[in-house]
Protein backbone atom coordinates (compact mmCIF):
# COMPACT_ATOMS: atom_id res chain seq x y z
CA UNK A 1 0.00 0.00 0.00
CA UNK A 2 3.05 2.43 0.61
CA UNK A 3 5.36 1.28 -1.80
CA UNK A 4 7.18 4.15 -3.49
CA UNK A 5 9.53 5.08 -6.31
CA UNK A 6 13.12 6.97 -6.50
CA UNK A 7 11.95 8.98 -9.32
CA UNK A 8 8.25 9.69 -7.80
CA UNK A 9 9.24 10.45 -3.98
CA UNK A 10 12.51 12.34 -5.14
CA UNK A 11 11.07 15.72 -4.27
CA UNK A 12 9.03 14.62 -1.30
CA UNK A 13 11.34 12.95 0.64
CA UNK A 14 13.62 15.83 0.18
CA UNK A 15 11.05 18.33 1.74
CA UNK A 16 10.90 15.55 4.13
CA UNK A 17 14.63 16.06 4.81
CA UNK A 18 14.44 19.50 4.66
CA UNK A 19 12.05 20.01 7.44
CA UNK A 20 13.47 17.36 9.88
CA UNK A 21 16.93 19.53 9.46
CA UNK A 22 14.78 22.67 10.09
CA UNK A 23 13.13 21.06 13.24
CA UNK A 24 16.66 20.26 14.69
CA UNK A 25 17.81 23.46 14.23
CA UNK A 26 14.86 24.89 15.75
CA UNK A 27 14.57 22.42 18.78
CA UNK A 28 18.45 23.40 19.19
CA UNK A 29 17.70 26.79 19.52
CA UNK A 30 15.45 26.73 21.49
CA UNK A 31 16.46 24.16 23.74
CA UNK A 32 13.27 22.56 25.38
CA UNK A 33 13.01 20.39 28.34
CA UNK A 34 15.64 22.34 30.63
CA UNK A 35 18.72 21.76 27.59
CA UNK A 36 18.87 25.48 26.72
CA UNK A 37 19.91 25.41 30.89
CA UNK A 38 21.80 22.30 30.76
CA UNK A 39 23.78 22.38 27.71
CA UNK A 40 26.40 24.81 26.18
CA UNK A 41 25.25 25.23 22.40
CA UNK A 42 27.30 23.01 20.43
CA UNK A 43 26.55 20.02 22.59
CA UNK A 44 23.31 21.04 22.37
CA UNK A 45 22.72 21.32 18.80
CA UNK A 46 24.64 17.89 18.54
CA UNK A 47 22.35 16.32 21.29
CA UNK A 48 18.44 17.53 19.07
CA UNK A 49 20.20 16.86 15.40
CA UNK A 50 21.21 13.30 16.58
CA UNK A 51 17.90 12.92 18.29
CA UNK A 52 15.75 13.94 15.22
CA UNK A 53 17.67 12.43 13.02
CA UNK A 54 17.43 8.89 15.28
CA UNK A 55 13.55 9.63 15.42
CA UNK A 56 13.00 10.28 11.83
CA UNK A 57 14.83 6.60 11.53
CA UNK A 58 12.58 5.00 13.88
CA UNK A 59 9.78 6.11 12.68
CA UNK A 60 10.29 5.41 8.82
CA UNK A 61 11.15 2.15 9.95
CA UNK A 62 8.43 1.49 11.34
CA UNK A 63 6.24 2.18 8.49
CA UNK A 64 6.84 -1.72 7.33
CA UNK A 65 5.63 -2.87 10.57
CA UNK A 66 2.77 -1.32 11.04
CA UNK A 67 0.95 -1.62 7.52
CA UNK A 68 0.78 -5.48 7.79
CA UNK A 69 -2.38 -4.68 10.29
CA UNK A 70 -5.13 -4.52 7.81
CA UNK A 71 -6.59 -2.13 10.73
CA UNK A 72 -3.96 0.50 10.31
CA UNK A 73 -4.01 0.68 5.82
CA UNK A 74 -7.84 1.90 7.19
CA UNK A 75 -6.95 4.94 9.79
CA UNK A 76 -7.40 8.42 8.53
CA UNK A 77 -3.59 9.89 7.47
CA UNK A 78 -3.15 12.17 10.37
CA UNK A 79 -4.27 9.06 12.90
CA UNK A 80 -2.08 6.73 10.89
CA UNK A 81 0.74 9.28 11.39
CA UNK A 82 0.03 9.53 15.14
CA UNK A 83 0.10 5.81 15.28
CA UNK A 84 3.61 5.96 13.98
CA UNK A 85 4.66 8.51 16.32
CA UNK A 86 3.25 6.73 19.48
CA UNK A 87 4.67 3.58 18.75
CA UNK A 88 8.47 4.62 17.47
CA UNK A 89 8.45 6.62 20.80
CA UNK A 90 9.37 3.67 22.85
CA UNK A 91 12.33 2.87 21.33
CA UNK A 92 13.20 6.72 20.81
CA UNK A 93 12.59 6.70 25.23
CA UNK A 94 15.54 4.82 25.38
CA UNK A 95 18.03 6.10 22.75
CA UNK A 96 17.01 9.44 24.63
CA UNK A 97 17.71 8.29 28.17
CA UNK A 98 21.08 6.70 26.87
CA UNK A 99 21.70 10.32 25.56
CA UNK A 100 21.28 11.92 28.44
CA UNK A 101 23.34 10.28 30.10
CA UNK A 102 26.29 10.49 27.54
CA UNK A 103 25.76 14.48 27.33
CA UNK A 104 24.95 15.17 31.07
CA UNK A 105 27.38 13.05 32.89
CA UNK A 106 26.12 11.41 36.16
CA UNK A 107 22.21 12.04 34.80
CA UNK A 108 20.55 8.81 35.08
CA UNK A 109 16.30 7.69 34.26
CA UNK A 110 15.52 5.68 37.01
CA UNK A 111 12.81 3.22 35.75
CA UNK A 112 9.83 5.00 37.59
CA UNK A 113 10.92 7.74 35.35
CA UNK A 114 10.25 5.98 32.27
CA UNK A 115 6.36 6.78 32.18
CA UNK A 116 6.97 10.39 32.28
CA UNK A 117 10.04 10.20 29.61
CA UNK A 118 7.85 8.50 27.38
CA UNK A 119 5.44 11.37 27.23
CA UNK A 120 8.07 13.57 26.80
CA UNK A 121 9.80 12.29 24.46
CA UNK A 122 6.04 11.28 22.08
CA UNK A 123 5.81 15.43 22.22
CA UNK A 124 8.40 15.57 19.93
CA UNK A 125 8.57 12.33 18.40
CA UNK A 126 4.99 12.71 16.94
CA UNK A 127 5.96 16.19 15.04
CA UNK A 128 9.33 14.24 13.86
CA UNK A 129 6.96 11.10 12.63
CA UNK A 130 4.33 13.71 10.50
CA UNK A 131 7.92 15.01 8.83
CA UNK A 132 9.27 11.64 7.99
CA UNK A 133 6.53 9.75 7.19
CA UNK A 134 3.95 12.44 5.40
CA UNK A 135 4.92 11.06 1.83
CA UNK A 136 4.32 7.61 2.07
CA UNK A 137 0.57 8.61 2.80
CA UNK A 138 0.69 10.58 -0.79
CA UNK A 139 1.24 7.04 -2.84
CA UNK A 140 -0.91 6.42 -5.79
CA UNK A 141 -2.82 3.86 -3.72
CA UNK A 142 -4.30 6.66 -1.33
CA UNK A 143 -5.41 9.39 -4.54
CA UNK A 144 -8.48 8.89 -5.79
CA UNK A 145 -8.30 7.17 -9.54
CA UNK A 146 -10.18 9.53 -12.21
CA UNK A 147 -12.36 7.62 -13.89
CA UNK A 148 -13.82 7.53 -17.29
CA UNK A 149 -17.83 7.76 -18.30
CA UNK A 150 -18.02 4.07 -18.65
CA UNK A 151 -16.66 3.89 -14.82
CA UNK A 152 -19.38 6.62 -13.86
CA UNK A 153 -22.37 4.00 -15.10
CA UNK A 154 -20.58 1.53 -12.44
CA UNK A 155 -20.49 4.04 -9.55
CA UNK A 156 -23.62 5.87 -10.46
CA UNK A 157 -25.21 2.47 -9.18
CA UNK A 158 -23.43 2.42 -5.78
CA UNK A 159 -25.04 3.72 -3.02
CA UNK A 160 -23.06 7.13 -2.02
CA UNK A 161 -22.83 6.03 1.23
CA UNK A 162 -19.77 3.55 0.30
CA UNK A 163 -17.84 5.77 -1.46
CA UNK A 164 -15.55 5.31 -4.37
CA UNK A 165 -12.79 3.41 -2.42
CA UNK A 166 -13.21 0.24 -3.87
CA UNK A 167 -12.07 -2.77 -1.80
CA UNK A 168 -13.25 -5.83 -4.14
CA UNK A 169 -16.53 -7.00 -6.12
CA UNK A 170 -18.31 -9.94 -5.67
CA UNK A 171 -20.67 -11.62 -7.99
CA UNK A 172 -23.91 -13.32 -6.70
CA UNK A 173 -26.00 -14.78 -10.42
CA UNK A 174 -26.58 -11.20 -11.94
CA UNK A 175 -25.85 -9.03 -8.73
CA UNK A 176 -23.17 -7.77 -7.53
CA UNK A 177 -21.60 -7.66 -4.32
CA UNK A 178 -19.49 -4.03 -3.65
CA UNK A 179 -17.07 -4.06 -1.14
CA UNK A 180 -15.36 -0.79 0.18
CA UNK A 181 -14.00 0.94 3.22
CA UNK A 182 -16.95 1.94 4.15
CA UNK A 183 -19.12 -1.25 3.93
CA UNK A 184 -20.83 -3.37 1.25
CA UNK A 185 -24.19 -3.45 -0.62
CA UNK A 186 -26.05 -5.41 -3.34
CA UNK A 187 -25.97 -3.80 -6.83
CA UNK A 188 -27.84 -5.01 -10.42
CA UNK A 189 -24.99 -5.78 -12.75
CA UNK A 190 -22.76 -8.78 -13.85
CA UNK A 191 -19.29 -9.12 -12.88
CA UNK A 192 -18.15 -9.38 -16.76
CA UNK A 193 -19.81 -5.61 -17.28
CA UNK A 194 -17.86 -4.16 -14.16
CA UNK A 195 -14.76 -5.62 -15.03
CA UNK A 196 -15.12 -4.32 -18.30
CA UNK A 197 -16.20 -0.86 -17.45
CA UNK A 198 -13.99 0.10 -14.82
CA UNK A 199 -10.19 0.78 -15.70
CA UNK A 200 -7.56 -1.47 -15.62
CA UNK A 201 -5.70 1.10 -12.99
CA UNK A 202 -8.12 0.50 -10.62
CA UNK A 203 -8.38 -3.38 -10.52
CA UNK A 204 -8.48 -6.48 -11.97
CA UNK A 205 -10.45 -9.98 -12.21
CA UNK A 206 -8.81 -12.83 -9.86
CA UNK A 207 -11.70 -15.45 -10.27
CA UNK A 208 -14.72 -15.77 -11.87
CA UNK A 209 -16.42 -14.87 -8.89
CA UNK A 210 -14.52 -11.74 -7.83
CA UNK A 211 -12.73 -8.61 -8.78
CA UNK A 212 -10.06 -7.03 -6.52
CA UNK A 213 -8.95 -3.32 -6.03
CA UNK A 214 -5.30 -2.71 -6.74
CA UNK A 215 -5.09 -0.15 -3.88
CA UNK A 216 -6.67 -3.00 -1.05
CA UNK A 217 -4.25 -5.43 -1.85
CA UNK A 218 -2.36 -6.71 0.78
CA UNK A 219 -0.82 -9.62 0.24
CA UNK A 220 -0.87 -13.25 -1.20
CA UNK A 221 -0.89 -16.22 0.61
CA UNK A 222 -1.26 -19.88 -0.41
CA UNK A 223 -3.81 -22.32 1.46
CA UNK A 224 -3.13 -26.06 0.45
CA UNK A 225 -3.37 -25.82 -3.28
CA UNK A 226 -5.10 -22.26 -3.13
CA UNK A 227 -3.67 -19.18 -3.78
CA UNK A 228 -5.67 -16.44 -1.33
CA UNK A 229 -5.16 -12.38 -2.38
CA UNK A 230 -5.25 -11.05 1.31
CA UNK A 231 -7.13 -7.19 0.96
CA UNK A 232 -7.65 -4.74 3.85
CA UNK A 233 -10.38 -5.26 5.94
CA UNK A 234 -8.98 -8.96 6.98
CA UNK A 235 -11.04 -10.13 3.23
CA UNK A 236 -9.44 -13.03 1.06
CA UNK A 237 -10.22 -13.68 -2.20
CA UNK A 238 -9.23 -16.90 -4.43
CA UNK A 239 -7.10 -16.38 -7.16
CA UNK A 240 -8.51 -18.67 -10.15
CA UNK A 241 -6.23 -20.61 -12.29
CA UNK A 242 -7.59 -18.75 -15.34
CA UNK A 243 -6.86 -15.47 -14.03
CA UNK A 244 -3.19 -16.53 -12.42
CA UNK A 245 -1.31 -14.35 -15.48
CA UNK A 246 -3.88 -11.65 -14.74
CA UNK A 247 -2.86 -11.68 -11.26
CA UNK A 248 1.12 -11.87 -11.52
CA UNK A 249 0.66 -9.03 -14.05
CA UNK A 250 -1.62 -6.62 -11.51
CA UNK A 251 0.26 -7.47 -8.00
CA UNK A 252 3.65 -6.52 -10.69
CA UNK A 253 2.05 -3.52 -11.36
CA UNK A 254 1.39 -2.67 -7.65
CA UNK A 255 4.92 -3.15 -6.76
CA UNK A 256 6.37 -1.25 -9.46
Amino acid sequence: MFSISSRTWTSPLLVSLYGAVALGAFLGFAGPFGSFRSLAPLPRYAFWFGCVATGYGLAVATIPILRSAPAFARLPKLAAISFVGFASTLPMMFVVAWALEVALPGRSTPPDRLVSLYFSVAAVQVIIAGIATWPFFLSKASKPHRVDGDAEQFFGRVPDRLGRDLVALEAQDHYLLVHTLKGSALIHMPLGEAARILPAQLGFQAHRRWWVARKAVVGTRRDGHQTLIELVGGMSVPVGRTYLAAVRAGLKANEA
